[in-house]
């Protein structure tokens, strides 16, 4: 992957996202924001559609007592996007996590395994953040301290991804309309969440609070990348739009 050198000498950019990566950020997102909103209404309904006369002028306008079948599906199609929003959120971490060891061009397990040296290196960034002094040089690679905090991004995901798949099919009775391998499937990849989080109740709380760190972990991101490009001058917050970000050939010790 060759970098861009324009005319001045002093700067130059470099290439830090591929397509199908920026794909996946952006999949990956606006799933997360989907499932955060959807999530927030399963775990605490407070609406369903439609009214009777009767609560017209009543506090409880807008919680259905009676009316139309259909007009109180709220927590259906509520279900439906999430599971949706799921579906795309494991898409893109499977995506993810072959190119991460497969990519012909540029595997990410370069970026996100931090050890070795790297730890020095993840560690004079985290100093850098402090002191703003003796920024580390840039490279088309992800920063160390970055790589370890996506690191725990993704296993955040596989963890909501687990269990929330355990709370789908702990209402499997029996079978499903694409076969019985199916709901084998689910609770063969899922039961050791009851054993981990202490039952049914111990997954549905964490996939809650893991819900509530990835929340943290969205504000935390948009804010470093704003920072970087504010405190660094060097684009940073254009990579997941363009892939390119902007660096200077020889940087010295601030």
């Amino acid at each position: 992957m060759k970098n861009i050198e324009p005319a001045n000498n002093d700067i130059k950019m470099i290439h830090r996202m591929t397509v199908i990566k920026r794909v996946i950020h952006w999949a990956l997102f606006l799933a997360l924001i989907n499932n955060i909103i959807t999530g927030f209404y399963i775990a605490y309904p407070f609406l369903m559609f439609g009214k009777s006369p009767i609560q017209a002028y009543s506090p409880s306008i807008g919680v259905l007592s009676t009316g139309e079948t259909y007009q109180a599906f709220i927590m259906a199609y509520v279900r439906y996007f999430h599971f949706i929003g799921a579906i795309v959120i494991d898409v893109a971490f499977f995506v993810w996590l072959y190119l991460a060891f497969f990519s012909l061009k540029e595997p990410l397990y370069k970026s996100f395994m931090p050890f070795g040296d790297k730890m020095n290196e993840a560690f004079r960034m985290l100093k850098h953040y402090f002191t703003l002094k003796n920024k580390p040089e840039t490279t088309r690679y992800q920063d160390p301290f970055n790589a370890i905090i996506f690191t725990f991004f993704h296993v955040l995901i596989f963890l909501q991804m687990v269990t929330g798949f355990q709370m789908y099919v702990s209402s499997f009775t029996g079978t499903s309309v694409i076969g019985g391998w199916w709901p084998w499937f689910m609770h063969f990849t899922t039961d050791w969440t009851l054993f981990v989080f202490g039952g049914l109740t111990g997954v549905t709380l964490a996939h809650l609070f893991i819900m509530w760190i990835i929340m943290i972990f969205i504000i935390y991101h948009i804010y470093t990348e704003v920072w970087r490009s504010v405190m660094w001058k060097e684009g940073d917050i254009l990579i997941p739009f363009g892939g390119y970000k902007y660096t200077k050939n020889n940087i010295e010790a601030e």
